[in-house]
């Protein structure tokens, strides 16, 4: 197992920052609705898979998420995004974003591998879903290939499309870049932001649970995005920044244009320059554990505030200690896989 350092573990503070200790910070709940995939990217799960969390059976219910949401509403949380695992191939993800839909949430949103958008974007989109995020780390079939064990780049694109003709125009796409993996492609993966109005969002590798990147150098496989922006600015020209307001959402990325593109590029730098202070977020497992921080624990189970029925106040109370449980900076290693906590 690699142990790597956090690359610059002072606070980093954005203009729009609050918190993060108290409940007033919380912006986004992301939501696991399942810690299942029909992928197993290389820095998501190990070689040798990873043991399930929990039965089917066990799984918060449609109506456990629907009540979190709702005490989540009641306390101002106005942006929820639904998450895995891979949310897609839960078989009732659509009936759970038309509940969520009606709780009066302002940005409702999915990250997906896009594998089964060719026939979910328009229910999906029926539903109530407002954006999507699609996750892909190589735009060579190959490649893709192998970094996915066993993906078909082709059904991503087919998803893609789908997702376009349903009206999901302004795609985020997700790319974690790895080095002597795929961060030969960083420039090719801007070019689609020069062509579609998309978000490319270049995220430094983050080392989860038992993951670990073979065939690559075991001591540098995250590439801090700094250098990843100078050899954008080579291939693009200048990065113009992006006001922070006017990108759709509330996450951490910093976003920048270039010229004659239409769309942006971000980064997310968890690794390189963590920015714990400013974290807006907490995340729900699929079996309700509350989580402080995507690395540490600092966890609490929802479950004893849902049965036998569900109580808000109850809700409320662990949300609120949950947030006191978050770390200053958050360690060189998180304590359990990607699929685990729904990134």
């Amino acid at each position: 197992m690699i142990s790597l350092p956090v690359l610059d573990t002072s606070p980093q503070r954005p203009v729009y920052a609050q918190g993060p200790r108290d409940l007033a910070s919380v912006r986004l709940l992301r939501i696991s609705v399942t810690d299942r995939c029909n992928l197993r990217c290389i820095y998501c799960m190990p070689d040798d898979g990873v043991e399930w969390m929990a039965p089917q059976k066990d799984l918060l219910t449609a109506d456990d998420i629907e009540a979190i949401v709702s005490a989540a509403v009641h306390i101002g949380i106005r942006h929820v995004k639904l998450t895995g695992g891979e949310p897609t191939i839960r078989p009732d993800i659509v009936e759970i974003a038309q509940r969520l839909a009606r709780l009066g949430i302002g940005d409702l949103s999915l990250t997906t591998n896009g594998l089964l958008l060719d026939r979910l974007a328009r229910p999906l989109r029926l539903a109530g879903v407002d954006r999507l995020t699609v996750s892909c780390d190589s735009l060579r079939p190959d490649r893709y290939k192998s970094i996915t064990h066993g993906g078909d780049i082709e059904q991503f694109w087919r998803g893609v499309r789908a997702a376009h003709e349903v009206g999901f125009t302004r795609l985020k796409v997700n790319v974690v870049v790895m080095r002597g993996i795929n961060d030969d492609e960083v420039a090719d993966f801007a070019m689609l932001a020069k062509e579609y109005p998309w978000s490319i969002r270049y995220i430094e590798y983050m080392p989860l649970g038992d993951s670990v990147l073979t065939g690559v150098d075991p001591s540098q496989p995250t590439i801090g995005n700094d250098e990843i922006k100078a050899r954008l600015v080579e291939r693009v020209g200048p990065l113009t920044p992006v006001d922070r307001h006017k990108e759709a959402g509330v996450g951490p990325a910093m976003v920048y244009t270039f010229e004659g593109a239409r769309g942006r590029v971000g980064f997310i730098s968890a690794m390189s320059r963590p920015f714990c202070e400013s974290c807006n977020r907490l995340r729900l497992t699929a079996i309700g554990e509350l989580r402080s921080c995507l690395f540490d624990g600092g966890e609490v189970s929802l479950v004893p505030a849902l049965r036998p029925r569900p109580d808000r106040e109850a809700i409320v109370r662990l949300f609120a200690d949950c947030v006191a449980l978050r770390p200053e900076v958050h360690s060189n290693r998180g304590n359990r896989a990607m699929s685990q906590i729904g990134g």
